[in-house]
Order: C-alpha cells, then structure tokens, then sequence
C-alpha cells in the first residue's frame, strides 16, 4: 500500500509545521512568555482543551502554564493572563480587568481579530449583522457578546435555505461576515441568496488564508487516493476538510490521535492519502504515517 501525504510546504500563507498562522503563532507567543517569566502562566481559553495539543511534543502545557475558560479561577496575585488563539469575548476581558489581573500577551488570531474589527465597523455603521458560521463554532459567543455591547442582533447563518428566517426588510441595511474556517462553496450559494433577497449588502470575506489554500489540497489529494485520512479536532477546519473530501471520494476517515487509525479502512486499498487540519503538526502526521504502515506491513 502507497501512503501519500498532504503536504502544505510550499502552500503559500501555511507555516512549515503545519499549523495554521494562529496556532503557529500562538505557540511561539506561549513559549516566548514562558523564558520570560517563568510559572504562574495562564492562558484563558474558549477551547482550553485544545491550547497545547499541537505542542505536546515540545512540553507545552507541563511548563508553568496552564489553559482555562473560568476566569475565577486566575489568581491575581499570582498567576498572570494570556488570550489564547481564539480570542476573548468582551465581558471576559472586562471581568479579566475588574479582577486586576495582568495581561502579559495577547495570542488572538490576527484572522480573528480581522473579524472583530469588521463586526465593529458595520455594527457602529448601523448595519445589522450576517455571520456565515456553524451555530456551534467556539467563535459565535465572542462576535455575540461584541453584538451585545453594540445592542445589536447577529443573524448565524449555516446553510442557504436558512437566509429566508432573517427577520429583516428587504431595504434595510446589513452586513456580512465569514467564519474563519468556512467553506467557500457554501459562501458563495448563501451569498447568491442573501444578494437576491436583500437590496442594501455590504461584504467582508473575513475567512482565513489558511482556509482557503487548505482545501483545496484536500480535493486534490481525496481524488487520487482510494481512501484518505483527516488528521484533526477542531470543529472548523476539520469538519470543513471532511466535507470537501467526502463530495469526490467515499472513503473518508477522521482521526484524533494515531490510536483511532484502524486497519479495516487499508484492506485492499492501493493508495492512502494522509493530510492534517489546522492545529495538526507534521510530526503527529509522521507518527500516523509510522503506525499505517506497522498496520499493513
């Protein structure tokens, strides 16, 4: 059996580990603070669970610093404050001021924070909010609670038939922006139905470069494999990575740690394609690589 690798060295806007630019940039800012300064780092999360998996190899996470959502729980005294790669929602970072405690870094995506100032600028221009986003993304309570400050409704929109349960004129004024992660397919049909159902539109294409040179990779490789691999856990980029694989290719498997890998999926296949999501490092991939081929050897 060939096992091919999705491979993003020379895919512009993605980081040679194989990380996206967040995560990638993330990890460099936790390490930087942890020479700096030593213990009592707490990095608050929206998905604390996920802060130091890509960084496992390295330590990361068993180094003095911790990752958490419950912003009771830092010490002021003791501890000190990083925002991790998601970002934070407003009343967080309020309450993170309320509390005193110190703010040594702040890791948010710059993805993310292209999002946030779009929301902003349409909101204080009157413009009432689209966000092109699964409901159960970990960033929809953070452009809410910015929605909130402004007094204003965000409108999450997943899939085209739901453009028609928008509450809104046909004249009034709206604005559009785009999950990080999103897939640009569903964009573009959503887009086509907001655009004939609303006469006043204003567009930020706030997806990510990594989403977008991503997966295409993931079609590419999904349509000379007989089965291929996902290597991922975020509920963005890996979901929207199975869904591009699974429109060309009917044997599509996900995977979270070399030990979900299963020898069934390989039986009889000439051809295995591997590629990992946005917080999957080369090295868990060369792992996996190592265990498919002790599975079939």
């Amino acid at each position: 059996m060939q096992i091919i690798r999705g491979d993003f060295i020379r895919t512009k806007g993605i980081p040679p580990s194989g990380l996206c630019v967040g995560v990638h940039r993330a990890g460099a800012i936790h390490q930087k603070m942890l020479s700096k300064h030593g213990d009592g780092l707490v990095v608050w999360s929206l998905r604390p669970d996920l802060d130091f998996i890509a960084f496992g190899k390295e330590g990361l996470g068993k180094q003095g610093v911790r990752s958490t959502s419950d912003m009771d729980s830092i010490s002021a005294g003791s501890e000190r404050l990083i925002y991790g790669v998601r970002g934070a929602p407003p009343e967080i970072r309020e309450k993170a001021r309320q509390k005193g405690l110190e703010l040594l870094a702040d890791a948010t995506c710059p993805f993310v924070i292209q999002q946030e100032e779009a929301e902003i600028a349409f909101l204080e221009a009157g413009r009432h909010l689209v966000v092109l986003s699964s409901r159960t993304h970990h960033g929809i309570p953070r452009l809410q609670g910015i929605a909130r400050e402004k007094g204003k409704e965000v409108f999450i929109i997943e899939r085209e038939e739901q453009v028609d349960t928008i509450h809104l004129t046909r004249f009034e004024p709206i604005a559009v922006i785009v999950q990080t992660t999103f897939w640009m397919e569903t964009y573009k049909k959503i887009m086509a139905r907001i655009l004939e159902r609303f006469a006043d539109v204003q567009i930020r294409n706030t997806a990510c470069i990594d989403s977008l040179q991503r997966l295409p990779e993931v079609e590419k490789l999904a349509r000379q494999v007989d089965a291929i691999v996902i290597f991922g856990w975020t509920e963005g980029m890996t979901n929207r990575m199975l869904e591009v694989a699974r429109a060309c290719n009917p044997h599509v498997y996900k995977i979270e740690t070399v030990d979900d890998l299963e020898i069934e999926w390989f039986r009889g296949k000439e051809k295995v394609g591997i590629i990992g999501a946005n917080e999957t490092p080369g090295w868990m991939i060369d792992e996996a690589i190592k265990r498919m081929e002790s599975m079939v050897a």
